[in-house]
């Protein structure tokens, strides 16, 4: 247990994510906003669109991604169906080019396979692509976790009920792709990490959010210092 509980701090621990608990303002502002007198509304109309009611970037389709790696390709489905804002941020950051010459910066494969981190850009020329131009300040997102048995996903709360967690619609299998944060939940920016295994006590803790549909065995030589030459969007 206390072998697994170092593996998670490594998963949230890391400095691109850090928990500033005051800072930025905008964040704690936008939190309550949305997260009591938003969801509060969103209860009471499941039909409401969330990317109507959100000024996060937000992407209610699927997607694809490409990563060009040292490694080799890549390529990733997201699936904004299911983690509006999760996707609408990843692809925001695709398109700003946040990801390209980055490192994969935790690669955990011993004593079992667990999983690769990446979205690291602390070493691009000092530049912190995590920036939201329209801010100027960095950009964080809320936990977002989808039921089956709702039709919007829940923001802001661990989903911890052994019957809730059951009904989660994306789990941490091998090869998801999740969003890394710090113990704040909702402090997910750049940061993702993709799955070597199941891990089913990572689940309603972290915000799975696309899946490795090709390249999983490129996935599965990176190592740490690895890096991401570029990321695109691309067509299915």
């Amino acid at each position: 247990m206390k072998e697994f509980n170092n593996k998670i701090t490594n998963l949230s621990n890391n400095s691109i994510l850090s928990y500033r608990f005051f800072q930025p303002v905008y964040i704690f502002l936008f939190v309550n906003l949305f997260l009591i007198s938003g969801c509060s509304n969103i209860n009471k109309n499941e039909d409401i669109n969330i990317c109507s009611t959100t000024k996060l970037p937000c992407i209610d389709s699927n997607e694809y991604v490409l990563f060009i790696t040292n490694k080799g390709n890549i390529k990733l489905e997201l699936y904004g169906e299911l983690a509006p804002i999760t996707v609408g941020n990843f692809i925001d950051f695709i398109e700003k080019g946040s990801y390209n010459k980055t490192i994969f910066n935790r690669v955990i494969k011993k004593p079992y396979p667990f999983i690769i981190r990446g979205g690291d850009n602390t070493s691009i020329g000092n530049q912190n692509k995590s920036i939201d131009t329209k801010i100027k300040d960095k950009r964080y997102i809320p936990l977002e976790i989808k039921l089956k048995t709702s039709n919007l996903p829940i923001y802001g709360k661990e989903i911890d009920e052994p019957s809730q967690v059951n009904n989660i619609e994306l789990k941490h299998k091998r090869s998801y792709l999740s969003m890394a944060r710090s113990k704040a939940l909702n402090s997910a920016s750049l940061q993702f990490y993709i799955l070597l295994k199941s891990l089913p006590e990572l689940d309603g803790r972290y915000a799975v959010f696309g899946k490795v549909i090709s390249g999983m065995n490129i996935v599965d030589l990176i190592q740490e210092e690895d890096f991401i030459i570029e990321a695109k969007r691309v067509d299915s």
